[in-house]
Order: structure tokens, then sequence, then C-alpha cells
């Protein structure tokens, strides 16, 4: 049994800037603070440090006592993140995500999660208006923990429990578009892919220690399928 994990933003669709759009409106709505994600980098980052980031950066609050206001910041954000993504005029797919998923969600020998710093109400969203949610009954979360390493570590663990069998490590693979999601990986022990269908070069992807990396999933299809021996 082979996993596949994959991270969401810039690696399955590009929203756009919708959900930047939607934190910024949340973080207008909470505290009249415009363009509040001017200056932070949300790559790779999941949903609460992002919330965390803001509040530190743009209010000076100890992020660590903040827990309360972190949780205002996401249930704002998810209201406006359903109307940014549905309205955004630059959501796409992208390449040859329509076909690997196709193609690995026939096969039995093959799982598909997400391992996502989206919150998960965030990510289901996200995939909605491409029809995507379909491929992922499961996933670890940033809703699940801050901690990416630790979210994929929970992806692994529910997929474990649905298939019923231990999967080794060796046969997990995380795939996603920037450093933070290579890290993830390598620190739960598992193979990880990156693709550079966000910010950063395959050889940036390679230097920061992915297995291999690939440009997209439409040219780097039979390489990625090479690579993980799903053959």
């Amino acid at each position: 049994m082979k996993l596949l994990l994959f991270d969401l933003d810039q690696t399955l669709v590009n929203t756009g800037g919708a959900g930047l759009r939607a934190l910024d409106r949340a973080c207008l709505h909470l505290f009249g603070i415009s363009s509040a994600m001017q200056g932070i980098s949300p790559h790779g980052k999941t949903d609460p440090a992002i919330a965390r980031e803001i509040l530190r950066v743009r209010l000076g609050k100890d992020a660590t006592q903040a827990n309360g206001e972190i949780r205002s910041i996401l249930n704002a954000y998810l209201l406006f993140l359903k109307e940014e993504v549905q309205t955004s005029l630059k959501y796409r797919v992208l390449p040859g995500i329509n076909s690997i998923l196709d193609e690995m969600s026939t096969r039995s020998d093959v799982a598909l999660g997400l391992a996502t710093g989206n919150l998960e109400a965030g990510a289901r969203i996200k995939l909605d208006r491409a029809g995507l949610n379909r491929y992922f009954a499961f996933g670890g979360f940033g809703s699940d923990s801050e901690d990416r390493t630790e979210l994929v570590r929970k992806a692994a663990d529910e997929a474990a429990a649905r298939c019923g069998k231990t999967i080794l490590s060796s046969d997990i693979f995380v795939i996603g578009d920037t450093p933070l999601d290579i890290d993830a990986g390598k620190r739960a022990g598992f193979k990880t892919v990156g693709v550079a269908t966000g910010s950063y070069s395959i050889e940036q992807l390679l230097d920061c220690g992915a297995n291999f990396a690939i440009p997209d999933f439409d040219e780097g299809r039979d390489h990625f399928l090479r690579s993980t021996f799903i053959v």
C-alpha cells in the first residue's frame, strides 16, 4: 500500500488569493486592520500559525496568550472564505492534478489523503469548487495541530486505521510545494515529493531535502510514478 499525502494550496489548487483576502477581511472586521496579510508569508504555514503571526506583527500581542483571539480570527476567516473562493477569478486546479487523482483513486494499492495547514473546513471549501473533495476522505489539517509534522503523522495514522493495516514509512509520500511541507514530511519519517507549482523551484525543493521534485503533475507524471514505484 502506498499513501500519498497532498498539500493543498499551490499543490492541488491555486485559489487566486482567496485565502489571503478572507484573512484580510476577517482582521478588518474584528480589529479594523486593513491589509493584515501584507508582509506576512502564508506559504507552508498552518492557519493557526498565520493568525498567531498576525496578532504578533499587526497588534503587538503576546501570541502565546492569544488563543481566544486566534479562534475569533479563524472563525471570521471561514465566514469570508467561501465567498472569496467562489468569486475568485484566478482560481484554478493545477496542471495534471485531475488526471493523477483520477488514476490513483481507482487503485486498491494506493490511498489518498491531505496533509495541509488549512483548517479542515477551509480545505473543504477550497476543494469544493473544483469537485476535489471526493478524492480525500481523510487527512491531517491545521485544525488538528498547529505543528505541521504532527498533522502529517495524524493523516498517516488515519490512513492506517482506514486501511486496517500498517503502512510502511517508506511507502508514505508527503507531496507539497514549500520547504515547510518537505520538512514536515522528513520530520515525520516519510518520503517527500516537491512540486514546483508554487513559489519554489525544483532546485530549491531538492536543496531543502525532497527525495525528488517535479515541475507539476502534467509534465512530471511519469517521473512521479517511477519514483514512487506506482507502476
